[in-house]
């Protein structure tokens, strides 16, 4: 091991590093190390040419590159053993006086409005900082699958993230959904993460709809990685599985409420963004509520019928 990455932040932004990643592997010729968050192996081990790694356990490399300025990282890369440091930040707001004591050079460059997963490419060091490749995972082991997935090809929708004013009220997706099931005829299957509260939305979502599994608080990371790489098509709200099931390929909409969509979404022919107003990058004050729910559904069809002339 030649290369070794540093990274704590949340799963959906360890995904979008996939680019970076794969660009320092092809310069040395083999696999990059990379040290993230615990509970994120099982993602980090669909990474082509990517291997988990314990920061008490990492091999003395020749660079090692840390993609956040927070303590943990900082830490970490003082603990580990590397011929050459270096810090990649958004700006000089987040280096402190002992990021230039552990690091060799720290690397400042400003985000703009740029597709964080392309910014995280353009401020690697070294190759072509001009052919961009949107993040790509690996397909999981079959056995991940959760044993509750329908038989028949079937609809992803995953209604919550980590941020609860990011997520649409249940009365928005109980329409959409019998849309989607009246457009594509197939079953939906409905993820959401643990949390009480996301456990209660999902609850409220599937009540009173027919063809609705709900595996919400139900499955593991595993299971709903591998549901997502099964999935015909996807809709989710601004979070991971939006970034997970564009990774595997599928056709997904997102919705957007209080972040920048320029950051955090790549348009793609079977990639959409549904967000209020008509600038993506003003997230200033801007509310997922905001967004028509009698539109929504016509928005769906109109994007699901697209994609099917595509396929």
């Amino acid at each position: 091991m030649k290369t070794l990455a540093v990274y704590h932040k949340q799963l959906g932004d360890t995904l979008l590093l996939q680019p970076a990643l794969a660009r320092l592997a092809r310069q040395d010729g083999e696999p990059v190390g990379l040290i993230a968050r615990p509970g994120f192996e099982d993602l980090v081990r669909l990474m082509p040419d990517v291997k988990f790694t314990s920061w008490r356990d990492a091999p003395r490399v020749r660079r090692l590159l840390a993609y956040d300025a927070g303590d943990r990282s900082a830490f970490i890369s003082l603990w580990c053993r590397a011929d050459e440091k270096h810090l990649l930040t958004f700006s000089d707001f987040y280096v402190r006086f002992f990021h230039r004591w552990i690091f060799d050079r720290i690397h400042l460059r400003d985000q703009e409005q740029m597709y964080r997963a392309r910014y995280f490419w353009r401020c690697t060091p070294g190759g072509d900082a001009e052919s961009f490749e949107p993040p790509r995972l690996n397909a999981p082991p079959d056995d991940w699958l959760p044993a509750e997935l329908p038989s028949e090809p079937y609809v992803l929708i995953h209604a919550t993230s980590a941020w609860q004013r990011k997520c649409l009220s249940a009365e928005c997706w109980r329409p959409i959904i019998e849309r989607v099931k009246d457009v594509t005829g197939m079953p939906v299957v409905l993820t959401g993460g643990t949390t009480e509260w996301e456990r209660g939305l999902c609850a409220s979502i599937e009540e009173g709809l027919d063809g609705v599994t709900n595996l919400g608080a139900r499955t593991s990371l595993r299971g709903v990685m591998a549901a997502a790489s099964k999935a015909t098509v996807a809709l989710a709200v601004d979070g991971f599985v939006s970034h997970l099931v564009s990774a595997f390929g599928r056709p997904c909409m997102t919705f957007f409420g209080p972040t920048n969509v320029n950051h955090w979404h790549l348009t793609t022919p079977i990639s959409r963004a549904v967000f209020p107003g008509i600038d993506p990058g003003a997230a200033k004050g801007r509310r997922i509520a905001d967004l028509v729910p009698e539109e929504l559904p016509v928005q769906v069809e109109d994007w699901l019928k697209q994609v099917a002339a595509r396929a």
